[in-house]
C-alpha cells in the first residue's frame, strides 16, 4: 500500500527540498507539499488583496469561501511560487512522485494562472485548490490546465461525489473515511470513481487505527492510488497500536495485514498518553464544544 508524506510549507525552498530528501532518504516513494498564498504574502507585489486581508491572522477567513476573499495572485506571485518548485525539484530530482497542497484563498482565475505555470514540474495533483461544492469552477480548472485536478477531504457520501465525477471536473477523487461516510461508505466512492476512470486517493491526518481502516479500503479498491501520513515527524506514531512492524510504514508502503479486522493487535493507551500534545492534553477529551450550531465545523477546506 503506497503511502506518500505531507509536508507543511517552509519559506525557504531549499529548506522544503532537504526535508523532502530526507523523507526519500527513509524510504517514502511519494510526497505531497504545501505552495501557495503562505508563501507570498512577505512578497512585494505577489499578491493583490486589501489591507485587512494583508494583516488577518492567520491569513485565512474562517467562514468565508475562496473565490469571495477577494485575494489575487499576480504575475510576479505566480512566477515566485514557479521558482520556488523549481528550486525544490532541482534537488529531489524529477522522478519522485510530488503531489502540491494548500494554495490558500485565491479565486478561479489565479489557480488557472498558477496551474499552467506548474505544468513543467511533473507534479501529481494539485489539491483543493477552491471548495469542493463549486463543480463548474472546478470544470473550469481541470479543463484549462495539463495538471491532475484533486479533492473531497471534506465531502460525505458517494453521491456528493457525483456531480463532481458526472462533469469530469477533477482527475483524482480524495475522500477522508473519516468524513465520508466511514470504511463501506469510502470504498464505494472508489467504485463509483472507477466507473469514470477517475483513481482514488485517501486523505487522512490520523492515528494507526485510522490508518488501517484505510489500507482495508485501499486493498480491496481496483484504481487505489495512494495514503495520505501526517506523522512522518512523529517518531512514536508506529507504536500507539501493537501487532504491526514497527515502524508500520516501511520502504514507503504499508503491508495489508493478513489478521482479522483492521489487522493490529490492540491500543497502546500509555503510548497514546505520552503522545499527547502538552497544550491539550485530555485522552478522549468531553467533546460538548461540538454540539452548537455556533461550532467550527466548515464542509469545505
Amino acid at each position: 500500500m503506497l503511502v506518500y508524506a505531507d509536508t507543511p510549507a517552509r519559506t525557504d525552498p531549499e529548506e522544503m527540498g532537504k526535508v523532502l530528501l530526507e523523507r526519500m532518504d527513509r524510504g517514502f516513494r511519494m510526497l505531497k507539499m504545501d505552495v501557495g498564498l503562505s508563501l507570498l504574502w512577505d512578497v512585494p507585489g505577489a499578491v493583490v488583496a486589501s489591507e485587512h486581508e494583508r494583516t488577518r491572522k492567520p491569513k485565512i477567513r474562517p467562514y468565508t469561501m475562496h473565490p469571495f476573499t477577494g485575494v489575487h495572485i499576480t504575475q510576479k506571485g505566480v512566477e515566485h511560487l514557479v521558482d520556488y518548485v523549481a528550486r525544490v525539484r532541482e534537488m529531489i530530482g524529477y522522478e519522485m512522485p510530488v503531489a502540491a497542497d494548500h494554495f490558500g484563498y485565491m479565486d478561479v482565475e489565479s489557480a488557472i494562472r498558477l496551474g499552467r505555470a506548474l505544468e513543467p514540474f511533473g507534479l501529481e495533483w494539485l489539491e483543493d485548490l477552491i471548495p469542493w461544492q463549486f463543480t463548474e469552477q472546478w470544470r473550469q480548472i481541470t479543463d484549462a490546465i495539463a495538471v491532475p485536478t484533486c479533492t473531497g477531504e471534506d465531502i460525505y457520501l458517494a453521491e456528493n461525489f457525483k456531480p463532481l465525477l458526472d462533469r469530469q471536473a477533477i482527475r483524482v477523487a480524495h475522500p477522508d473515511p473519516a468524513s465520508a461516510g466511514g470504511i463501506l461508505e469510502t470504498k464505494r466512492i472508489a467504485d463509483l470513481a472507477q466507473t469514470y476512470g477517475v483513481p482514488t486517493a485517501l486523505h487522512l491526518a490520523a492515528t494507526p487505527i485510522a490508518t488501517m481502516a484505510c489500507v482495508a479500503i485501499g486493498a480491496a479498491s481496483e484504481t487505489f492510488y495512494a495514503l495520505e501520513h501526517h506523522a512522518a515527524d512523529v517518531p512514536a506514531w508506529s507504536r500507539l497500536v501493537t501487532g504491526l512492524p514497527d515502524p508500520i510504514i516501511q520502504d514507503g508502503h504499508i503491508a495489508v495485514p493478513e489478521a482479522p479486522g483492521l489487522g493490529f493487535g490492540d491500543i497502546d493507551e500509555e503510548a497514546f498518553t505520552a503522545a499527547l500534545d502538552p497544550r491539550d492534553p485530555a485522552f478522549f477529551a468531553e467533546t460538548s464544544a461540538w454540539d452548537d450550531e455556533s461550532s467550527y465545523d466548515r464542509q469545505w477546506g
